[in-house]
């Protein structure tokens, strides 16, 4: 409980400080990842130092072949997996059609030709923000499967199955939250920039990213919040 605890406290603190301090919202698109990094090296942490039961009498060893999928939750495994397809759809979407805003800065607009006018709008998720989301979320996976790898391999004792499937929890529920965080906000921010530069005849050129955007934002909100209840609370572990 107290890594745990620990762990959401100093994530928080992280991702304050870089969603007030990178500029032009990057700050913003990031602190679900920066969040969940403190958090999944808190855990890391925890695992590492957890305290080998002491020896007493003969030692005997189980044959039990101990797999990471032993202690992923269902159903928070579900929904960051679908998160993170659904982010990289969306960013590679987004990605596709951004340009350059007024200062040269690759990514950060969209625009479409409506006759002979040009509408153009800003900010706009294309690759100066999805290139930073992506190599944060990666991250991200590969700290979660490196924890993980942890709590599965670390030495067993008696009554410990809750513990890593608790474990388990918090760094599928962290990793989810790293990915949902900003799919809530690259979908709202692709969503409004469609509709902005949309022309009355609707030019059906930016068709594919808003509808993928408005799909995503219909459940990513209820998903979101289901990973913090996980996190904050957990679930109800079998022994």
């Amino acid at each position: 409980m107290l890594p745990r605890l620990v762990g959401i406290a100093l994530g928080a603190a992280v991702a304050w400080q870089t969603a007030a301090h990178l500029p032009l919202g990057r700050g913003y698109a990031l602190a679900g990842p920066a969040f969940a990094m403190v958090l999944l090296l808190t855990a890391l942490v925890a695992e590492r130092l957890t305290p080998r039961a002491a020896t007493t009498g003969p030692r005997t060893a189980s044959l039990t072949v101990r797999r990471i999928r032993d202690y992923l939750p269902v159903y928070p495994t579900w929904v960051a997996g679908l998160g993170t397809v659904l982010l990289i759809a969306l960013l590679t979407a987004t990605t596709a059609v951004g340009v350059a805003d007024d200062l040269g800065r690759a990514g950060r607009a969209i625009s479409n030709r409506c006759g002979d006018g040009l509408q153009t709008n800003t900010p706009w998720p294309g690759s100066y923000y999805s290139i930073p989301i992506l190599i944060a979320t990666a991250a991200c996976l590969a700290l979660a499967f490196v924890a993980l790898q942890t709590v599965t391999r670390r030495p067993r004792f008696a009554g410990d199955d809750v513990a890593r499937r608790r474990a388990g929890e918090v760094i599928i529920s962290g990793y989810g939250i790293a990915v949902l965080t900003p799919l809530a906000g690259v979908a709202l921010a692709a969503v409004n920039g469609a509709m902005t530069v949309r022309c009355v005849d609707q030019d059906p050129g930016i068709g594919l990213p808003q509808t993928v955007a408005a799909v995503a934002a219909v459940g990513v909100v209820v998903f979101w919040a289901y990973l913090v209840s996980v996190l904050l609370f957990g679930r109800k572990v079998r022994a």
